[in-house]
């Protein structure tokens, strides 16, 4: 009887020591599974810090394929696997661009793609389709959907089509 009891309580200990190392071994691979996951979304986020002309080229593209799809979105798609030329122009040589600064954005795909221009006014992005302005938005306001939307890898890959080409011509002296 006694050795029976003894049996007993060791299979119990065992038992309860083994569910206590499996129980273990799960939760370390939840919580290492978890740390993968968050460094990966952490970095396809983007943010507004080292705003090149390339990154706010790319987060424009990407945020108006989103806002305007009938308009933009095969721009958005062409741009995430092939070369993008953002040329630089003066706006004033543009009489439809009411708003922004100096500089008007123009956005060329490899696929022959025309008539896509931005301008800003910071921290304002406004966009412009075949000489009309179809809206306007903040540009934290842009990354704040992008990251919504879980757009950061595909504005990452954009960044790197991204060359950008000056024809702003220089002021004349007469």
């Amino acid at each position: 009887m006694m050795k029976k009891i003894i049996s007993i309580g060791l299979i119990g200990l065992l038992s309860c020591t083994m569910l206590t190392a499996c129980s273990n071994t799960q939760n370390n691979n939840s919580s290492s599974s978890n740390e993968k996951t968050t460094t990966v979304k952490k970095s396809s986020k983007i943010t507004a810090n080292n705003l090149t002309t390339k990154k706010q080229t790319a987060i424009t593209i990407a945020y108006a394929g989103e806002k305007y799809p009938d308009i933009w979105k095969k721009t958005f798609k062409q741009a995430q696997n092939n070369t993008v030329k953002v040329k630089l122009h003066n706006r004033k040589d543009y009489s439809y661009m009411q708003n922004g600064s100096d500089v008007a954005y123009e956005i060329a795909t490899a696929d022959g793609d025309k008539y896509f221009y931005y301008t800003k006014n910071d921290p304002t992005i406004f966009f412009y389709h075949k000489n009309k302005e179809i809206g306007s938005s903040d540009i934290k306001m842009m990354i704040k959907y992008l990251n919504n939307h879980n757009d950061g890898s595909k504005v990452n890959k954009i960044i790197k089509n991204i060359k950008v080409v000056d024809e702003r011509k220089p002021a004349s002296k007469d």
